[in-house]
């Protein structure tokens, strides 16, 4: 089997010429997936963000010892 090799973004048309996919090598491909991926992470942090600041600025947090020390006292 011969390779593909890719130089530019090719489009896969249908029998009018309207494109409807494209061929990408798969460098690319993990480029824009991992880029995806971070602007999930982007937008989910975002989101959170608000909320978490109002919790922290009415007090409704405690530090991570804080929190082991009440789950340490409740098996006891």
């Amino acid at each position: 089997m011969k390779a593909l090799v890719l130089k530019d973004e090719q489009f896969v048309t249908d029998a009018k010429g309207k494109r409807v996919g494209v061929l990408l090598d798969v460098k690319t491909y993990e480029h824009l997936r991992e880029a995806e991926e971070e602007l999930t992470d982007i937008r989910a942090y975002d989101t959170a963000r608000p909320k978490v600041a109002a919790d922290i600025k009415a007090g409704r947090v405690s530090s991570l010892s804080d929190y082991r020390a009440k789950r340490a006292a409740k098996r006891q």
